[in-house]
């Protein structure tokens, strides 16, 4: 490796990781915002919640690591460019295609590598991370009773409230569903008009007062006749065993973003062939409607539906319902099959979505090192702060292609590898020029005017 090579890296080593920790420390700023309430009410232990914060910094290096190459570029050539080495190399016949193949080198190792983290770490981290959250909301379920949401309270019961006051525990228009009761009777409503959360930490219990409702009760499910319902002023529940310790899940199914690149192929293709399937079936139904039709033309078969024979009305005004329940009924399933198959493109999108996603975030690294030289040149004189401004720009123009391509993916308005690759290729067609215009010395906002203009501002009067 050349003298220069060695050097341009070691300068970019630095601020690479400096804008590393720096983005990082920010973005996890949200996280902790996320989930410190969480941690606050529910008492997890300090090691849980490092280790809910350790898994949460996969999507948060997926994003900061593009970004602080940016920033290396920008803060490594614009040092250089500042002290003036860079017009040096170009005096000694060094163009900023030296500058810029070192610099490609090193993104490309370090795109490659966050390709591999996508694909083998961050799925397997964030599929802990979604069981972890579900062992830890489990753990205290009463204190994530949520105004007009089913809670499951644990042990068959669930609880459902239109409104809650948090500070004074005051709950109203409220649901009790026990589906396995300990009696071993059958299933138990219970409603009230209001009623107060009284909870004690130290035995793990917790008291509903409820006021003004009714109990639903069925003892026996085989026999309905002794169903009964009890009114009353005033019922308290106690609820056993509410703060139990968390456990570990064994949940198996994983989202879109717990899957590596082969699952995420799999199982877009999966979606596809049903889509397909759904649209045969569709095909099928219209080609049988179709035939039927078709056959009426036979004279005979007509003859047959629709012979006007003395005491065949009722017969006759039968057949003819029966055809349009029939045709009602193909067109019904037409449009229901329609939405079955929207539904499949739908989630097939969502995939191939995140299938992209792992793959055009890291490609981001080579597209901010194109366009990071030569914005580095022009800004040398500027300062970091600049520096790091125009990267926060860029980048910002970058996650928002993301995000609204993503939406519009979603929504069946764009493909998704145009909805993911729309930032890359945006940032290409803005780089390219603007490296290209740096070799040249020119300036990225020059005018030239037309020909005629040059001439009248040549014979205007000094």
């Amino acid at each position: 490796m050349r003298l220069l090579d060695r050097h341009l890296l070691r300068a970019a080593v630095g601020p690479f990781f400096f804008g590393l920790f720096t983005i990082t420390f920010l973005l996890m700023i949200d996280v902790l915002y996320r989930y410190v309430d969480m941690f606050v009410s529910k008492g997890v232990p300090f090691l849980v919640a490092t280790k809910v914060l350790i898994l949460s910094l996969g999507f948060t290096l997926a994003l900061s690591v593009p970004m602080s190459v940016l920033i290396a570029v920008l803060m490594a050539v614009g040092q250089l460019a500042g002290d003036n080495e860079i017009t040096a190399m170009k005096a000694s016949g060094v163009s900023l295609w030296s500058v810029l193949r070192p610099l490609l080198l090193g993104a490309t190792l370090i795109g490659g590598g966050l390709v591999a983290f996508n694909h083998y770490v961050y799925p397997e981290s964030n599929h802990t991370l979604v069981n972890l959250l579900y062992d830890i909301r489990r753990s205290r379920p009463m204190l994530d009773i949520r105004e007009q949401m089913f809670t499951d309270l644990g042990n068959g019961t669930t609880i459902y409230v239109a409104t809650k006051d948090d500070q004074t525990g005051r709950i109203a228009d409220v649901s009790i569903i026990e589906k396995d009761r300990d009696d071993g009777l059958g299933p138990r409503m219970t409603t009230a008009e209001w009623g107060r959360i009284v909870t004690d930490e130290r035995s793990n219990t917790m008291l509903l007062e409820l006021h003004d409702g009714e109990i639903h009760d069925m003892p026996d499910p085989e026999q309905p006749e002794k169903y009964q319902v009890t009114r009353f002023r005033r019922h308290d529940l106690r609820m056993e065993d509410m703060g139990r310790e968390m456990g570990k899940t064994d949940r198996k199914t994983r989202g879109d973003r717990e899957m590596n690149l082969h699952d995420l192929r799999q199982a877009a293709r999966r979606q596809l062939d049903r889509r397909v399937e759904t649209h045969q079936h569709v095909e099928n139904l219209h080609a049988g409607v179709i035939h039927w039709q078709t056959d009426l033309l036979d004279p005979e078969q007509r003859r047959a539906q629709l012979r006007d024979e003395p005491g065949n009305a009722a017969e006759r005004r039968s057949r003819l319902t029966a055809t349009r329940r029939k045709i009602d009924h193909a067109a019904n399933q037409s449009r229901a099959q329609a939405t079955v198959v929207e539904s499949h493109l739908r989630r097939a999108n969502k995939y191939l979505v995140e299938y992209h996603k792992k793959l055009a975030i890291p490609f981001a690294c080579l597209v901010f090192t194109l366009i990071g030289v030569p914005m580095a040149v022009t800004t040398s004189r500027s300062g970091k702060s600049v520096s790091i401004s125009l990267a926060l720009g860029v980048f910002l123009l970058y996650y928002l292609c993301l995000v609204g391509g993503e939406k519009m993916s979603d929504r069946g308005l764009l493909a998704p590898w145009i909805s993911m690759w729309s930032g890359n290729l945006l940032l290409l067609v803005i780089g390219i020029p603007l490296f290209l215009r740096s070799i040249r010395e020119t300036s990225y906002l020059s005018l030239r005017w037309p020909r005629p203009v040059r001439r009248l501002l040549r014979m205007a009067p000094a």
